[in-house]
């Protein structure tokens, strides 16, 4: 479960304007059922409660839209036939969400955003205009947030999109995934076992042997010739967890990993866009490898002083140049 710091709790009482509009009204009527029937079924897994709860919620999200989503000042809403394809890009991100974070929940807030139009771009099947109107509506939901919950969100994703600047975009799809995982397994390899000093290749000896379940005696040059790292898995099993951008995998370190509650911790400070503190969950096989890495990077000299937890092969940040190098 991800659990970041509440971004309403230091807002000053005079953050927002959701004073200077009347209230929408609450008898609006809709063409089109509030609630779908696969998003009433995600509900029954939390509760009861839970669809009610969510069906007043959507009431309130489109009456206000209907009410002030294209122009606030002067009091003119969204045409119902937006309302309708808002409404089913809301159950989308909604549904999303409560996958995410484990939990029932009907805030949204702009971290959580930048994530699901990551998450959303790297679908095989979404092309850009389908991102775009995804963006949309994220916006007139932070919209309707700010007018009526006093918040200050002014939201704009980090992504670049063909449609938005003409430009034609290189980016990972996530049918590619699990290819990308399998050729990591196979790319990098330890190093010569006479080009370490004794010292260094007594602890890789030692780490290889537990790792293999032999003797130590059994371990030399072939044993290190075989061997794979897992630096580059853990990398790209982390990374495909958690979205993580090339400046925050250069930022991380070994105090962001916390194994027993399957997180990766970065502060608010460390967080590309410095908006809350983020607790992304990692799945158990990439607990699993990222336990192995931790396990072989203990035995490299290099490392010794050092609490990056992924530096480059020259004891360097990674960054989008030495990212996209590793991916080539």
């Amino acid at each position: 479960m991800v659990n970041r710091d509440d971004p309403l709790d230091n807002l000053p009482s005079s953050v927002g304007n959701s004073q200077t509009l009347p209230p929408a009204p609450d008898n609006v009527e809709f063409s089109f059922p509030l609630v779908s029937k696969r998003t009433k079924e995600d509900l029954e897994q939390f509760g009861v409660n839970m669809l009610g709860d969510y069906r007043d919620f959507k009431q309130e999200v489109l009456t206000w839209l209907a009410t002030y989503g294209k122009n606030p000042e002067k009091g003119e809403g969204l045409a119902d036939t937006t309302l309708k394809s808002t409404r089913y890009k809301l159950e989308t991100i909604f549904r999303w969400l409560w996958d995410y974070e484990e939990r029932y929940t009907t805030e949204l807030i702009p971290a959580e955003a930048d994530r699901f139009i990551r998450v959303l771009n790297m679908s095989d099947s979404m092309i850009d205009s389908s991102v775009l109107y995804h963006i949309k509506v994220i916006k007139r939901y932070f919209k309707y947030h700010n007018h009526t919950h006093g918040t200050d969100w002014e939201w704009e994703p980090d992504l670049d999109l063909s449609q938005a600047n003409g430009e034609e975009r290189d980016y990972l799809h996530r049918g590619a995934f699990k290819q990308l995982y399998s050729a990591a397994l196979k790319y990098d390899f330890f190093k010569s076992y006479h080009s370490v000093s004794p010292e260094e290749r007594n602890r890789i000896k030692t780490y290889l042997a537990r790792r293999e379940k032999v003797v130590k005696e059994e371990i030399g040059p072939e044993e290190f010739k075989k061997a794979n790292s897992w630096k580059v898995p853990s990398l790209i099993a982390v990374t495909l967890d958690t979205g993580l951008r090339p400046i925050e995998v250069g930022r991380a370190t070994v105090d962001w990993v916390n194994l027993e509650s399957h997180e990766l911790n970065i502060s608010k400070e460390e967080s590309t866009k410095n908006e809350a503190n983020w607790n992304c969950t990692l799945k158990n096989r990439t607990v699993n490898v990222l336990s192995r890495w931790l396990d072989e990077r203990a035995t490299y000299e290099k490392y010794q002083d050092r609490d990056e937890l992924w530096p480059t092969k020259k004891a360097t940040q990674y960054s989008s140049k030495s990212c996209n190098y590793l991916l080539k």
